[in-house]
């Protein structure tokens, strides 16, 4: 948020998954004058405690109810985005750097960005696919 400021972005809602959902984001962006599109956790609407009247409020309120058509379809897009993230993050060794500092691991990770292109052409081109088959299949060949 406070780097699209710096841009000249001139954004006036904010959207994000469940994951940035926190009670800071949500009084940043109401703070700086900004609407809030961020997904509610289901327990903060559900707890039993005097705390859920304002994230009731939140979920009543029109502004947020109705989310803008943008922020709606910024969502539906992210997936996209993640998906690749997982997949570095599964199939690529992303999990854990190797080596230490921030230098070697720019270069590890751009070095997993350039092969991970590759390996979706030669798996649409061949057929091929580089990971293992799942035990049960080899047992049962």
């Amino acid at each position: 948020m406070r780097r699209d400021r710096a841009q000249g972005i001139g954004a006036q809602v904010y959207a994000g998954d469940r994951g940035y959902d926190d009670g800071e984001s949500h009084f940043f962006l109401a703070q700086q004058g900004l609407r809030s599109a961020l997904k509610l956790n289901s327990y903060r609407t559900r707890k039993r405690d005097p705390n859920k009247e304002g994230w009731l409020a939140l979920k009543e309120d029109p502004d947020y109810s109705v989310m803008p058509q943008t922020a709606q379809a910024g969502l539906r897009e992210r997936y996209k985005v993640e998906q690749k993230f997982g997949e570095a993050k599964a199939f690529h060794g992303l999990r854990r750097c190797r080596y230490l500092g921030l230098a070697r691991y720019r270069l590890q990770l751009n070095l997993k960005r350039s092969v991970m292109p590759k390996t979706a052409l030669v798996k649409l081109l061949y057929g091929l696919g580089f990971r293992q088959p799942p035990q049960r299949v080899l047992q049962a060949a």
